[in-house]
Parts: C-alpha cells; sequence; structure tokens
C-alpha cells in the first residue's frame, strides 16, 4: 500500500478586526496589543476621537508613540490642535513626543503658530521651537527668526537660536547678534551665539 501524503494544514489568517474592535483594545491591559490597535486604525478618521483620547492616558511610549504616529497620519487641523495642548504637559516625555509629531504635520501644524508663538506659558513657546526645527515648512526658519527677534523670554529665543542654527547663514548674524544684546545676562545665549558666528561669518 502507497504512503499517503497528509495534507498541509491551511495557514492561520490574520485576524481582521473592525474598527469598534480596535477602539476597545485601545484599553487592553496588555501594551503589545494596544501598540497594535493603535497602529491599525491608520487611515481610519472615525476612530481620532478614541485616539486623541488616548495620548495624556497611556503611560508605555511605544504605545503613545504608536497612537501618534497614526494621529500625525491624519495631518488635520482636529488632530494637531488635540495634540497641541499636550505641549504645556508636566511630563517631559509627552510634551517632546506631541513636538515631535506635531513636527511631521506640515498641513495642519502651521495654523497652529500664531497662538503657540503667542502662547502666555513660556515653556509651550519652548516646544514650539522644537516643533519648528523639524517642520518641513517654507516659513519654519521665518518664525524661528521672529521668535529670536521678538520673544521676551530668554529660555524661548535661545531654543529657537538651537533650533535655527543648523539651517543658519550669514544673513542671520545680525538677529542672532541681537539677540544677546536684549540679554546681557544670559551666559549661555551669550555661549549659543558665540559658538556658531564663526561657522557664519566663514572664520571657523
Amino acid at each position: 500500500m502507497g504512503l499517503v501524503r497528509k495534507q498541509a494544514p491551511e495557514p492561520e489568517l490574520p485576524q481582521v478586526l473592525d474598527t469598534d474592535e480596535l477602539v476597545r483594545r485601545l484599553d487592553d491591559p496588555d501594551p503589545e496589543l494596544r501598540r497594535e490597535a493603535a497602529l491599525e486604525l491608520a487611515g481610519k478618521p472615525e476612530a481620532v476621537p478614541e485616539l486623541l483620547a488616548r495620548v495624556g492616558l497611556e503611560t508605555e511610549p511605544r504605545v503613545r508613540d504608536a497612537v501618534l504616529t497614526t494621529l500625525a497620519g491624519h495631518d488635520s487641523e482636529a488632530v494637531a490642535a488635540g495634540l497641541a495642548v499636550h505641549l504645556a504637559s508636566d511630563e517631559a516625555g509627552l510634551r517632546t513626543a506631541v513636538a515631535e509629531a506635531l513636527a511631521s504635520m506640515p498641513v495642519s501644524t502651521p495654523a497652529l503658530l500664531p497662538s503657540l508663538l503667542a502662547a502666555p506659558d513660556h515653556d509651550v513657546r519652548v516646544m514650539t521651537a522644537m516643533v519648528l526645527a523639524d517642520l518641513p515648512h517654507p516659513e519654519a526658519k521665518s518664525w524661528l527668526v521672529q521668535m529670536i527677534a521678538e520673544d521676551p523670554h530668554p529660555n524661548v529665543v535661545t531654543a529657537a537660536i538651537d533650533a535655527l542654527l543648523p539651517a543658519a547663514s550669514a544673513e542671520h548674524i545680525g538677529v542672532l547678534e541681537a539677540a544677546v544684546l536684549r540679554f546681557p545676562d544670559d551666559p549661555f545665549l551669550a555661549f549659543t551665539v558665540r559658538a556658531a558666528l564663526p561657522r557664519l561669518t566663514g572664520t571657523a
């Protein structure tokens, strides 16, 4: 009697979950399931409110990063506004993660800049400089120059200088030197500018 070849088992197909189930999984105790659910909600605008609600609640950085990645993919004014409120968070990790997400949203983030540049909390303005450092927008350098020339807080001006310097050129020497004169008692700001001047003037 010949041997009978056993039929190979059918490969198990990945489970396809609907949006409601994925949203429910955002509250799952297993962080990996939460992370996977957040990523699988990409391209589902009906899940944006639940994802925005998770940003301030999620304590696992890799899950929060997944939530922010999915939200940034929408790049809408509603998402940008919902994220910007966290720039004032007491949690440094959350502030930084949100700033990085906003910097990856060149369509919607610029509409927020007038209010962010005028925020009464100078820490929010510092985070705005961080957003502008990486925002791929043609006006990003102009907004940073405006911060350096006009913002009344030295920490904000120093943050804007740090953000501008990688892309700065000789045309920015004047505004940088003026910032040093505006804050003569801030040695760190002065050091940052003086360390950059040789490169900008071509004397390095």
